[in-house]
């Protein structure tokens, strides 16, 4: 719940750095497998945006895993508009040009 994680948080706020032995899965990425409330999944961010950009032992950021265990659009949302903001606008190329030839 979002009472123990903020309490976590507090006492522990690196914890959100840490990523499991086997698949290497931070806690941001944790809680969008397990569709956590949006109070959840924003206060991990706050503490570590750039948790974000972190990939899993096969690749995927927290933003796959949303989309893919079809986490809360609130959710998917905040995961999407933040991992944009590391990749706009640094190379004319960063996530794909919207200019027609």
């Amino acid at each position: 719940s979002f009472e123990i994680v903020a309490a976590l948080l507090e006492v522990w706020p690196e914890a959100v750095k840490e990523k499991d032995y086997s698949y290497f899965y931070t806690p941001l990425y944790w809680a969008c497998r397990m569709k956590a409330q949006f109070e959840v999944v924003d206060a991990l961010m706050k503490v570590w945006p750039e948790g974000v950009k972190e990939k899993s032992k096969f690749g995927y950021t927290p933003l796959h895993c949303a989309c893919r265990y079809r986490a809360p659009f609130e959710v998917t949302s905040l995961l999407l508009n933040t991992w944009l903001s590391y990749k706009e606008n640094r190379t004319k190329s960063a996530i794909m040009s919207f200019q027609w030839d």
